[in-house]
C-alpha cells in the first residue's frame, strides 16, 4: 500500500527519532531499526539517514522534523516607509516589535508631541488599554489594518530584516540546552514543542536537537549562538 495524493505522510516524526507510522506497509522496512508499539516507531540505531533514504526509495513519504521546519509558511513582505507621528486614545499603550531579544516594546514618543508616538508606515503595532485585551495592526498612511496576534508576530519577525537583533543565546545547563522564552507565531511554537519542553525559564531543547532549533529560528530572521556551560562561567 502506497500513499494516496493528499493523504498524510507515511511516517511523521513528532519527537526526535519518534515517528507516527501512518502507513502500516512501511513496517517491514523498519524491522531491526528500532522499537515498534502500535503506530509508534522509535528509531534506536545509528542508521537514521540510511533508513529514511531506503523508505523514500521504496515510495514512502517520510516527514522529518527538519522537513516540517522547511515547510513552515514564509514570512510576509515587510517594507517600511516614512516615520509618522500618531496619536492614540488616552491611557492606550502602543508597542512596536523589535529589540534583542525581539518582542513588544514601547513605541518611541514623537519629539514634538508628547501625546503621540513615532511609528513607520508599514510597521506592526500592538495596542492595549489598561489590562484589557491587546489589538494589533499595520500602520498605514491613511489608517490601520487590523491583524490578529499570529499575523502581527509574523509581520514583526519579517520586519527584523531592517534592524537585525543580536543572536539568540542558547544557554547550556546541567539539564540541557535552554532557549529563552520568545513570542512565537503559533505554527513555530507548536513545532518547537515537538523537540523542546517549555518551562519557567524558557525551552529545554532535546539532546541533539540544537540544529533543529537553529533552523526554526532562521525561519524567523533569527540567529542562534551558544553560551558557555554554567559550570564554566
Amino acid at each position: 500500500m502506497r500513499r494516496r495524493p493528499g493523504a498524510p505522510a507515511d511516517l511523521e516524526e513528532f519527537r526526535p527519532n519518534l515517528f507516527i507510522v501512518h502507513n502500516p506497509a512501511a513496517g517491514p522496512t523498519l524491522r531491526g531499526e528500532g522499537e515498534r508499539e502500535g503506530d509508534r516507531f522509535r528509531l534506536t540505531t545509528w542508521r537514521r539517514d540510511g533508513l529514511i533514504a531506503r523508505l523514500r526509495a521504496r515510495g514512502f513519504a517520510v516527514l522529518t522534523l527538519a522537513d516540517q521546519i522547511a515547510a513552515l509558511p514564509d514570512l510576509p513582505r515587510a517594507p517600511l516607509g516614512a516615520s509618522l507621528a500618531r496619536s492614540f486614545a488616552a491611557g492606550e499603550r502602543v508597542s512596536v516589535f523589535g529589540g534583542s531579544p525581539p518582542g513588544w516594546r514601547p513605541a518611541p514618543l514623537a519629539p514634538d508631541d508628547p501625546q503621540a508616538v513615532l511609528v513607520r508606515e508599514g510597521q506592526v503595532i500592538r495596542r492595549r488599554k489598561g489590562r484589557g485585551p491587546a489589538s494589533y495592526a499595520l500602520i498605514g498612511r491613511g489608517g490601520f489594518k487590523a491583524l490578529n496576534e499570529d499575523e502581527a508576530l509574523r509581520h514583526g519577525y519579517a520586519q527584523l530584516v531592517h534592524e537585525p537583533p543580536d543572536p539568540i543565546v542558547l544557554r547550556h545547563t546541567e539539564q540541557g540546552s535552554l532557549l529563552p522564552e520568545l513570542s512565537l507565531p503559533g505554527a513555530h511554537r507548536t513545532l518547537l514543542g515537538r523537540f523542546a519542553t517549555r518551562g519557567r525559564d524558557g525551552w529545554l531543547i532535546a539532546p541533539g536537537a540544537e540544529a533543529l532549533a537553529a533552523a526554526l529560528l532562521a525561519r524567523l530572521n533569527l540567529q542562534l549562538s551558544h553560551s558557555a556551560t554554567e559550570s564554566d562561567e
